[in-house]
């Protein structure tokens, strides 16, 4: 028997769940629309101009636009996986005075969460947003798009709209496939012979579970920043948990939306979110909506800007993926997928079935930041994964960081008006010292 807020949040997920194809622009209230041309493969086309009488904050723009309408440099990258899929990468060369060939850049990438792309990372003013605060500190700045999401719903063979296959993927493939194609790229177009990592969530299961296929990256990540890790998340108090644990739950959910496509941004989603979350007698609603699955922090989070994040969130994956975390919720584990069957098993992992991730296996030097009041990196959670990863930095302080605030939540990472503060400053003076010592 599902309780009434799992039956919402289930009629949540079938409302906003679609096939649609189409990549959105907020076609409901009319803002400026702009054209992403189409962007080389490992070689880039870039925008530099800045976009004059333009709030970028609420224009509701295209991470590329985004960025330029900022004045920062803009390039889109795209990368194929060894399984056909194309993911999009976008880049924040240098900040706005920091321009020059004599300036030696470290490079630093970026992974969204769950649901997220790269507009996360630029998605608030410039002098609050992560990426263009760490290159206009001298960073060569690059941000990832998993498979699925707004940015990389291409496929050498398969069309996302019309071939159901396209969305059989899970956490396993971002790690398999997505994390390592997008870093040996990053690393090959740089001349770099490594880089500073840093991950929000999802973005950090991945990064952990990408040690089990491809060990010999460890080495080329100079420092991993995890925020929010998630590779254990049993102890979760998100709605999610509560689904999780409902007798029959996930045969359920997977009956409903087990073969394809879940949360895209597309046109019933930035009618929503025109509706609801620019209206000032609404926009409470959608707040709430972050807050239940989040943790409640109305303190950091801009209401005026909400109608720009549902714009850009969710972004869309696949519903495999959330019954992914759905099954390490309920096994208290860090795992790939189980697909049901042995045979289903070894057709997707190998031989071995269902693999086991061993954070001793992350051989990369490690920082660590979280928050008490996170309903899915729940602190217990993180404490456990802090206590079996083997290469947290310890010099010349040790890097694992509790934010110093009481309500900071999982979405306050990239959307705090006060992250800088609470999380960034840290997070920028390990990336110094781990850019110029060895961590």
């Amino acid at each position: 028997m599902l309780t009434p807020l799992s039956y919402s949040v289930l009629v949540i997920l079938t409302l906003a769940s679609t096939s649609t194809s189409s990549t959105s622009h907020g076609l409901c209230d009319g803002f400026i629309r702009t054209t992403n041309t189409s962007i080389l493969s490992q070689t880039s086309k870039s925008w530099n101009t800045k976009s004059e009488g333009i709030d970028c904050e609420i224009a509701n723009l295209p991470t590329i636009e985004i960025i330029r309408c900022h004045g920062y440099p803009a390039k889109a990258y795209e990368v194929t996986t060894e399984d056909g899929y194309i993911l999009t990468m976008h880049r924040i060369e240098h900040g706005k005075s920091n321009a020059g060939d004599d300036f030696w850049r470290p490079v630093v990438f970026l992974q969204h969460d769950f649901l997220g792309s790269s507009a996360d990372f630029v998605i608030q003013h410039h002098s609050k947003s992560l990426g263009f605060i760490l290159a206009d500190h001298g960073y060569d700045v690059w941000m990832g798009n998993f498979r699925g999401n707004t940015y990389s719903r291409k496929h050498a063979t398969l069309n996302p709209s019309r071939d159901k296959h396209y969305w059989d993927f899970t956490i396993d493939e971002m790690a398999h496939y997505d994390l390592p194609a997008m870093l040996t790229a990053v690393l090959e177009e740089t001349t770099e012979g490594d880089l500073m990592f840093v991950g929000h969530g999802v973005g950090t299961t991945a990064f952990m579970a990408m040690s089990h296929y491809r060990p010999d990256l460890s080495q080329k990540i100079r420092l991993a920043n995890l925020m929010a890790p998630m590779a254990y998340i049993s102890n979760t108090k998100s709605p999610m948990g509560l689904i999780a644990r409902e007798e029959g739950i996930l045969e359920f959910f997977y009956n409903w939306f087990g073969d394809g496509e879940l949360l895209p941004s597309n046109t019933v989603i930035d009618c929503l979110a025109s509706m609801f979350c620019k209206n000032p007698a609404t926009v409470g609603l959608c707040s709430e909506l972050v807050f239940i699955f989040a943790g409640f922090d109305s303190e950091q989070l801009n209401l005026t800007l909400m109608d720009s994040f549902m714009h850009h969130s969710p972004a869309g994956s696949s519903s495999k993926t959330l019954l992914h975390l759905l099954q390490l919720i309920n096994s208290g584990e860090f795992h790939g997928y189980d697909w049901g069957s042995k045979q289903a098993n070894q057709e997707h992992h190998g031989e071995e079935g269902v693999p086991t991730y061993h954070l001793y296996d992350v051989e990369s030097p490690v920082a660590v930041y979280y928050g008490d009041n996170d309903l899915l990196a729940d602190p217990t959670d993180v404490e456990q994964t802090i206590s079996e990863l083997p290469f947290i930095v310890s010099s010349p302080n040790i890097m694992i960081h509790e934010v110093d605030y009481t309500n900071w939540n999982h979405m306050d990472f990239v959307w705090g008006m006060d992250a800088k503060t609470f999380v960034y400053e840290d997070l920028m003076k390990n990336l110094e010292w781990c850019a110029h010592a060895e961590c």
